[in-house]
């Protein structure tokens, strides 16, 4: 297997660490696979992920096709798409919960046009969606896309339909509607020289995997220096603060900043093999 890198822009010629950020980012041979921010892949309005605290429609923050050996769960399933709340600390709405959970309306969530759309997003909850819960609290969902949804027309986040009192930001977390980023376009292109392209990753060198910032080997120094801080699949992790239990070399590492996502300046690891999903900052 190889590992890549992800670069962000409108051109391969000017692609940086992060959207809207001067630093650079040399990714020869790069293609477009995908997009962050903005937009959802063609999955239906009614589908799009929402918060089971405030019922606010999550942030898109990135949808990436899948080199095909990362393609974990079928290899139909070509693409992903990654959605944030950050509502771990937001007031909650009574009856959100509930109702993305499954549970019926009541005739009372029925006649509210806000819980009603609550309750059409859970009838219409995509079969591939999974949900993420990250170490505080915070929601986010993973939703796996064959190829033809992928394709299809981008799709807006449903209509903002909130009543009076729900559109405070600061106290009802990141949403879809107050907070997501402009649309730019997401490249991809091979990670070379990292010594542990094809291994899981862990803290004790089990299997070979080194650990970055673990050796005094120069070369090594200056091939993390090189890559840190950039969002790839595969390869050497950075999380900022302690290692995952239960990856594998099938890696997502998201930093901070991409798509609108907020890890408080640290990063994310979403396994596409295992499950594992945990972000630091």
């Amino acid at each position: 297997m190889k590992a890549y890198d992800l670069g962000f822009g409108e051109s391969a010629d000017e692609l940086s660490v992060r959207p809207g950020q001067s630093i650079g980012l040399d990714l020869p041979g790069a293609r477009v696979a995908g997009w962050c921010g903005g937009r959802a892949p063609g999955i239906g309005t009614a589908s799009w992920p929402r918060s089971p605290v405030t019922g606010l429609p999550m942030i898109h923050v990135i949808t990436l096709e899948l080199p095909e050996d990362y393609r974990r769960k079928g290899e139909d399933l070509v693409a992903v798409s990654f959605f944030q709340a950050d509502d771990h600390v937001a007031d909650a709405i009574e009856g959100v919960g509930e109702l993305l959970a499954g549970t019926a309306p009541t005739p009372e969530q029925v006649a509210d046009p806000f819980l009603a759309a609550v309750a059409a997003t859970a009838a219409a909850r995509h079969p591939r969606q999974q949900d993420l819960e990250d170490m505080i609290g915070g929601a986010h969902a993973l939703i796996r896309l064959t190829a033809e949804e992928f394709a299809a027309p981008r799709i807006d986040p449903p209509a903002d339909i909130r009543p009076d009192g729900l559109g405070d930001k600061y106290s009802r977390g990141q949403n879809a509607w107050d907070d997501s980023a402009p649309e730019i376009a997401v490249w991809i292109g091979e990670r070379t020289g990292d010594p542990n392209t094809g291994l899981a990753p862990t803290e004790d060198g089990e299997d070979g995997y080194v650990t970055a910032w673990s050796s005094d080997d120069k070369d090594l120094e200056a091939f993390w220096s090189s890559v840190e801080g950039i969002s790839h699949l595969g390869g050497t992790v950075m999380p900022c603060q302690g290692l995952p239990d239960g990856l594998t070399p099938y890696v997502f590492e998201l930093e901070d900043g991409v798509g609108g996502v907020n890890f408080g300046g640290g990063n994310a690891q979403i396994d596409l093999e295992s499950g594992v999903f945990d972000w630091a900052q």
